[in-house]
């Protein structure tokens, strides 16, 4: 959701009669809800990517991420799409927090 467009909410729910407020705060909260929705769905879907990775190498995704950072490990190409299954997970989950 853009900027401008929460700030012209805020103005609206600040200064708008009861009734567009009430239909304001029910439409926000149905939009945060889809977005929530949706941002969980990814989050499940690259889980079950960062399990496979995994399972495959015998490590966790966040020691796995803490080596790569450290350049401990190589850059192979699978190595680099796991690092960035695992940063975007981080991402998102922080996401979560902001919705």
């Amino acid at each position: 959701m853009s900027i401008e467009y929460m700030n012209a909410l805020k103005f609206q729910l600040s200064h708008g009669l009861d009734f567009e407020k009430k239909y304001i705060n029910l439409t926000m909260n149905k939009m945060f809800k889809v977005e929530l929705d949706m941002v969980r769905l990814e989050i499940r879907q690259i889980e079950s990517y960062l399990a496979e990775l995994e399972k495959h190498h015998n490590m966790s995704s966040d020691i796995f991420y803490d080596k790569f950072n450290a350049d401990e490990l190589g850059d192979t190409s699978e190595y680099i799409k796991w690092y960035a299954y695992k940063d975007t997970h981080n991402k998102l989950l922080e996401r979560v927090k902001e919705i």
